[in-house]
């Protein structure tokens, strides 16, 4: 049992003599506070704050001390003065701020704000040409805890963000809604500028801002982002916002082209076709991920995942993606295809996009320079399927990559295609670490079936055989067309037992009457005993070491040079027939031209054997017209075991040593 406190008679006289004191006393302290100008401690605490920030900070208005429980302290005019870098001043200033403090708390020993209310504050960030930032203050001596706040409201709120490094100027609006229909997310944000030099419009609503300063709470938020061409809406929670400690959205993501992401989120793409992806975007420590996405680049489905890893070095992006339906159009960006010019894009934009194709349209070969500083900004380790190709006309059935980019050098091993029932399968490497890239290509094409090749080709839909071959390519340049422009190595093609059209011979003979004989008894084929084709490529041309087709009824021998530099084109195709036909018109044909606009022409001498012919018609019997085109058949067949062999080996001269070229030949294989 507590022991009761008895007052005696004369202490009981005391505290009444002592009451009427302690009353006046507090009517003073009373009288002192409501009458006391509190803008006299404005200079102390001017002083203190520009103590502790390094920086000047005054206030313009009236500090004001409203007496309560929890007493109400107002200011106006508040401002804290920018660095003296900055590009105006000041980098805070309120209009006014006011809050209320709990004396109970603070007896002891936390500091709580039940109620914070903030009233036009206009806030500058900001960051120099060389990195520095604005809101770097003095470092405090020891870490002092920010007080708890329990309600917090923001009325008209402005804040701007320049970084001239990245071309960037944002002008926010940040307001606090009360209403009902806004309980869960009043806060609101609208945001407009420019961001990496594009135009940026952004709306936002987020949760109470008093969880902010909750590192372990997530924050609601939900957003719709427009930059450029590129167009983003994410709803989900982050946490810690100021460290970015984790997040969990659902991302919608879409745009003209997913290369424009690079100068927005530093992840570097090729250029694509318009685009579409959504998935749900989390983040941990330097991770971003994306897991589980689906959407569409142009005409081809999308999915995987797809990680981004800050941690390094050098960010890396990792992922698995697959296109279960693809269209190989898509990928035309990865080998430096022109785009045209897009409604959305400026009018410069489209006036130098137009001038580039223009420069390009006689050409073929894609000659749009590499993009080394992005290969060089970021790694990358990414592998990727087509499970199925859209494209009916070409006979690919499914295609597989894995891409690598280690600090410039970029790897594609394997590029593998399923093409006309067997495989194109190779490696390239383009290092990209030397201010004019280097590149090694080899490309190996097995048991490629010539029906399927060709598949819409009336004139091969009797033919077959299996096609063989391998590429051997060094070189360097800044574009693709730059690359092949350049090469050194060799490219070499067989094709192995089957058959081939006998039509097709005919027509490239010009052996008129078996042509007439075909076109009304159809088509036939003719067994292949040997094809090989052989170019030794030095510096971008070309030069043919072995060109036969030998079948049992023509031996076709090629000869010329195709420039990979200029894409022009110097061949002749001589036909040896092997049969007799006396209405032969055999001769041999050129083609020439460009790769954009071939020519195929016959011999000069077919116009001197049919101007014979003419003459001879004019002077003699109808017999005698025949003459000039009577042919005995010189082909001779061609030993395919030796053609095969001298691809497979190095060419000798004829003194028998080793002939010298660019690159060294290739071994291919038989098919």
């Amino acid at each position: 049992m507590f022991p009761i406190l008895r007052l005696t008679p004369d202490m009981r006289a005391r505290y009444r003599r002592l009451l009427p004191i302690f009353g006046i006393f507090f009517l003073l302290i009373v009288i002192f506070v409501i009458w006391f100008d509190w803008n006299m401690i404005k200079p102390y605490a001017e002083r203190q704050v520009t103590e502790k920030t390094g920086r000047e900070f005054t206030i313009r208005g009236d500090l004001n001390v409203s007496l309560s429980l929890n007493p109400m302290i107002s200011a106006e005019g508040i401002s804290l003065a920018n660095a003296e870098w900055g590009t105006e001043q000041p980098m805070l200033d309120i209009g006014k701020a006011s809050f209320r403090i709990s004396l109970w708390d603070l007896l002891l020993g936390d500091v709580v704000l039940p109620e914070v209310s903030i009233s036009r504050p206009r806030i500058l960030l900001e960051k120099s040409e060389d990195g520095k930032r604005n809101w770097d203050l003095k470092k405090p001596e020891e870490e002092v805890e920010p007080p708890k706040i329990g309600r917090l409201a923001l009325e008209d709120g402005k804040l701007i963000f320049r970084d001239p490094k990245t071309k960037t100027d944002v002008h926010v609006t940040i307001f606090t809604d009360s209403g009902g229909d806004a309980r869960e997310m009043p806060l609101n944000v609208t945001a407009e500028g420019t961001y990496a030099d594009l135009a940026f419009t952004a709306q936002a609503l987020g949760g109470q801002l008093t969880s902010l300063t909750d590192k372990t709470k997530p924050y609601p938020v939900k957003a719709r982002v427009e930059i450029g061409t590129t167009r983003a809406t994410a709803e989900g929670t982050v946490t810690g916002l100021q460290e970015l400690a984790s997040m969990n959205l659902k991302l919608k993501i879409e745009g003209e082209d997913m290369s424009a992401l690079y100068p927005i989120a530093g992840i570097v793409f090729f250029p694509s076709p318009p685009y579409e992806i959504s998935g749900n975007l989390t983040h941990q420590k330097t991770e971003w991920a994306m897991k589980g996405f689906s959407g569409k680049v142009g005409d081809s489905d999308m999915g995987g995942d797809l990680v981004f890893d800050t941690g390094g070095e050098r960010p890396i992006l990792r992922g698995d993606v697959i296109s279960k339906v693809l269209d190989l159009t898509d990928l035309s960006g990865m080998i430096g295809a022109r785009k045209a010019p897009q409604p959305q894009d400026s009018p410069q934009e489209k006036k130098e996009k137009k001038a580039s194709i223009e420069a390009q349209k006689d050409r073929l070969l894609p000659d749009q320079e590499f993009r080394v500083d992005r290969l060089r900004a970021m790694d990358a380790d990414v592998k990727f399927t087509g499970e199925s190709i859209r494209n009916k006309e070409l006979p690919v059935e499914h295609v597989h990559t894995h891409l690598k980019v280690d600090n410039g050098l970029m790897t594609i091993d394997p590029l593998n295609f399923a093409v006309a029932g067997g495989n194109i399968v190779g490696s390239v490497m383009i290092n990209g670490r030397e201010e004019i890239p280097t590149a090694d290509i080899k490309i190996d094409l097995k048991r490629l079936q010539l029906r399927k090749l060709f598949p819409k080709m009336e004139l091969t839909h009797g033919s077959a055989g299996l096609i063989g071959g391998a590429t051997r390519i060094k070189a360097h340049g800044k574009s693709v067309g730059g690359l092949l422009a350049s090469a050194d190595g060799r490219f070499s093609l067989i094709m192995s037992g089957g058959q081939i059209s006998n039509m097709i011979l005919e027509i490239i003979g010009l052996d008129a009457g078996e042509v007439i004989k075909f076109l009304f008894a159809g088509d036939k084929n003719v067994p292949v005993r040997c094809a090989v084709v052989d170019y030794a490529i030095t510096k971008g041309v070309m030069a043919t070491e072995t060109f036969v087709i030998d079948t049992t009824d023509t031996n076709i021998l090629g000869e010329g040079r195709i420039s990979l530099l200029d894409e022009a084109i110097e061949m002749k195709l001589s036909p040896e027939p092997k049969d007799f036909s006396i209405l032969s018109l055999r001769t041999p044909v050129h083609i020439a031209g460009t790769f954009k606009h071939p020519k195929v022409y016959p011999d000069k001498m077919l116009a001197i054997r049919v101007g014979a012919a003419v003459v001879l018609g004019v002077l003699a019997t109808p017999l005698a017209a025949l003459i000039p085109l009577i042919e005995t058949g010189p082909g001779e067949d061609s030993d395919c075991k030796a053609l095969i062999a001298s691809v497979k080996q190095p060419l000798k001269t004829k003194k028998g040593h080793e002939k010298k070229t660019e690159a060294k030949k290739p071994v291919v294989e038989k098919p």
